[in-house]
């Protein structure tokens, strides 16, 4: 699954660029300003732009038509995925309130477990966790996120669901990666690469004008159309009758 899906996402791209030329650009342009001069104003825009052009994406991918004058259009499919994206990051919010809570109870016990405890003052818990407190702090934080990833990896087929369906699919796309988890997590993070590479040098290095077009073109114009294609062929592999 990886091989063939990273061979779509490749035969994806220069038809994404062909067909929604201008919601690329426009995506990327607005990615890479708010880098650069990022405020929650601009990142709502930036977004927006975004939604727009992974709804051209989408009806390209899907054979949905029309696609837009260069990829520009919003419809109906564009305010399903908008649903996707709200009730996704609600859900997997929701996972993250309770790993934390989960984490400040492991942090709790190991805590207690140690010297200067005061149950009273958060800042002395810190102190108190040695040894096999902090292997079991670690466990349950790295269990919390392989989790959470785990969850979003089975849900990341909701936006094609949706699309094919013509309703939102959230939970429901949840079944569509059984067996298939692994494959799509490796593919994911392979067509994700260079934005993952380029984000680690700018949080070291910082955002400049340069860079944040940089990020921001990786972002628009690469990983937009790659990860369409990629999760497209997931879901047709993934919904196809066995």
């Amino acid at each position: 699954m990886v091989i063939g899906g990273l061979d779509a996402a490749a035969r994806f791209l220069p038809r994404a660029w062909r067909a929604a030329w201008g919601g690329l650009i426009l995506a990327s342009a607005a990615i890479a300003f708010a880098l650069a001069h990022g405020s929650l104003a601009v990142w709502f825009a930036a977004l927006t732009m975004v939604l727009i052009a992974r709804g051209g994406l989408w009806r390209l991918a899907s054979g949905a038509k029309p696609v837009g004058p260069a990829g520009l259009q919003f419809g109906v499919i564009e305010a399903r995925l908008a649903g996707v994206w709200l009730l996704s990051a609600l859900f997997l919010g929701v996972l993250l309130l309770l790993a934390f809570v989960l984490l400040l109870c492991g942090a709790y016990a190991a805590a207690s477990a140690g010297r200067g405890f005061d149950p009273a003052n958060v800042a002395s818990w810190v102190p108190a966790i040695v040894g096999g407190g902090r292997v079991l702090l670690g466990a349950i934080a790295g269990l919390c996120a392989a989790g959470i990833v785990f969850v979003a990896v089975r849900i990341s087929l909701a936006e094609a669901a949706t699309v094919h369906r013509s309703k939102i699919q959230v939970l429901a796309a949840f079944a569509l990666s059984r067996g298939r988890t692994l494959a799509l997590a490796a593919a994911y993070v392979i067509v994700a690469a260079p934005v993952i590479i380029l984000a680690a040098w700018c949080m070291i290095h910082g955002y400049t004008n340069v860079w944040a077009a940089a990020e921001g073109l990786a972002v628009g114009g690469l990983w937009l159309p790659t990860s369409v294609g990629l999760m497209a062929y997931g879901f047709d592999l993934c919904a196809r009758p066995t």
